[in-house]
């Protein structure tokens, strides 16, 4: 018996395939769909999908993000995150991009935040706060689009690959809020 969720996903993927085909002509390729609840769905052009599911890494090696806080204020919720260096080599800087999805499933609001000088072994604590809703309404944070970041002596934002910085981040799961990075595609 198929369940109210994936009803939802099935609705999700036939609504993204009608779009992407009339857009399209017909598909060739694969399709990337974010459910309601923040996981991603891959739509393939013979009417098949799959969920993408997401490598979370190891947190003993790598920089680990973890949201210690959620403040509830008038028309705003705040986050307070920490970041901790569990990398063999100094960040030196690191900005992920977070972004905020209703309960509609559409991105209600994008902030970057930067971590700077983090040695190994250590943590640093940023704020960050998405105006024009609650927390209460925030359906999913994903984390993404670490495009800028330089780590050790290697890493840089001018050498790196598309999605490099990106996989050096465990965002770890909250019981305050719905966070989860992006799938390395």
């Amino acid at each position: 018996m198929l369940n109210y969720a994936k009803l939802h996903i099935v609705a999700l993927v036939v609504a993204t395939l009608s779009i992407s085909a009339g857009a399209q002509g017909h598909l060739d390729g694969e399709v990337e769909a974010v459910t309601s609840d923040g996981r991603v769905v891959v739509l393939r052009g013979d009417h098949t999908w799959d969920f993408v599911e997401v490598e979370p890494g190891n947190p003993e090696t790598s920089a680990v993000l973890t949201v210690t806080e959620v403040k509830e204020m008038q028309d705003a919720c705040g986050l307070q995150l920490r970041l901790q260096n569990n990398l063999g080599f100094k960040i030196r800087s690191l900005v992920p991009r977070f972004s905020v999805y209703n309960d509609k499933n559409v991105v209600f609001d994008h902030r970057s935040q930067s971590f700077t000088s983090i040695k190994p072994g250590r943590d640093q604590y940023k704020r960050i706060q998405f105006n024009g809703i609650g927390c209460h309404e925030i359906v999913w944070i994903r984390v993404h689009d670490a495009q800028h970041c330089t780590m050790g002596d290697h890493l840089d934002m001018f050498n790196a690959e598309e999605g490099q910085c990106l996989s050096y981040i465990y965002v770890e799961p909250s019981k305050l809020i719905n966070i989860s990075k992006e799938p390395n595609l």
